[in-house]
C-alpha cells in the first residue's frame, strides 16, 4: 500500500518555515510519519470532528484525511495552547461562507 501524499498550504509552510531550526526538522520528519501511518494521530472531538492532531513537543499537528484520494491535508501547525483555537475559528469561518 502506497503512503500517503501531505498537502500542505502556503499559511502552513510560513508556519513551518519560521520555526527554529531543530523543531523544523522534528516537525517536517512527524509530517514524513504521518505519511506513512496517518493512523498515528488522535482524532478531535467537538467542533472539531474529522480532524486529528499529531504531537511534536510542544507543538500540534492538526490534519485531516482523504483516506479515497490517499491525501494527509495539513490544516494547521502550532503551539497547543492557541491551534484548536485557530482551527475552530477556521472552521467557523468557513462555515458562514
Amino acid at each position: 500500500m502506497r503512503p500517503f501524499r501531505a498537502e500542505i498550504p502556503p499559511h502552513v509552510a510560513d508556519v513551518v518555515r519560521r520555526l527554529p531550526p531543530d523543531l523544523k526538522l522534528s516537525m517536517r520528519s512527524a509530517i514524513r510519519a504521518l505519511c506513512d501511518d496517518p493512523d498515528a494521530g488522535l482524532p478531535l472531538q467537538r467542533e472539531l470532528r474529522g480532524l486529528c492532531r499529531y504531537r511534536v513537543r510542544r507543538f500540534r499537528i492538526v490534519y485531516e484525511l482523504d483516506r479515497r484520494r490517499r491525501v494527509l491535508r495539513i490544516v494547521a501547525v502550532g503551539a497547543r495552547r492557541d491551534v484548536y483555537e485557530a482551527v475552530a475559528r477556521l472552521r467557523k469561518d468557513r462555515k458562514r461562507r
